[in-house]
């Protein structure tokens, strides 16, 4: 009998689709269609400047690995900058998502991942304020010759940096695991730090 297995980790197929956003520009997207060739228009008058910019990808795909099955991943950004007098104001974000169903003799499976980022940085008269945040969670599962296995996980981090050169840091982490034979593990974690 076929033993079945996900042909991909979910690391792997997140890391793919941030890839995936990086190097595909034929989606790019442009906010002022005027100048297609470029997603950033500045603007100078005086001391007044800004850019903005914004992307998205898409991917499907059927059957895979000698398998029946179909997965699909998409990922998009965003970024802005604004400069007023010396004084400026910047934040970005961007989103991946990744998904997979296979289905084959030896059994059947699904797998879905997710990553997040934020940040913005402001920097005016009284000082200077940002922060950044990212996550990830990903979940599978597969039935196959020796019974049901999944899991599950979440992971992120914040950094707050505050006037004066001081910064915060936070990190946390989640998972669970159902090996064969159907014996279940958790672990967590969670961290904070402050220079």
């Amino acid at each position: 009998m076929e033993r079945f297995s996900l042909a991909k980790s979910l690391s792997t197929a997140v890391l793919w689709v941030l890839l995936g956003a990086t190097l595909v520009p034929a989606n790019i997207v442009p906010l002022f269609p005027g100048r297609p060739q470029l997603a950033v228009v500045q603007r100078r008058l005086g001391g007044l400047g800004g850019s903005a910019s914004s992307a998205s990808a898409n991917a499907i795909s059927q059957g895979f690995g000698g398998l029946g099955g179909f997965s699909g991943s998409n990922a998009a950004s965003n970024a802005l900058s604004q400069n007023i007098g010396g004084f400026g104001f910047g934040s970005s974000n961007a989103n991946a998502n990744a998904f997979s169903q296979q289905f084959g003799p030896g059994g059947f499976g699904s797998s879905a991942a997710n990553a997040q980022a934020q940040s913005f940085q402001s920097d005016g008269p009284f000082g200077s304020f940002g922060a950044s945040a990212s996550n990830a969670d990903s979940q599978s599962f597969g039935v196959g010759p020796n019974g049901l296995t999944g899991s599950a996980g979440f992971s992120g981090s914040q950094t707050y940096n505050l006037p004066g050169s001081r910064k915060i840091s936070l990190a946390y982490s989640n998972g669970f695991s159902l090996g064969n034979g159907g014996v279940p593990t958790v672990a967590n974690g969670f961290s904070i730090s402050q220079s």
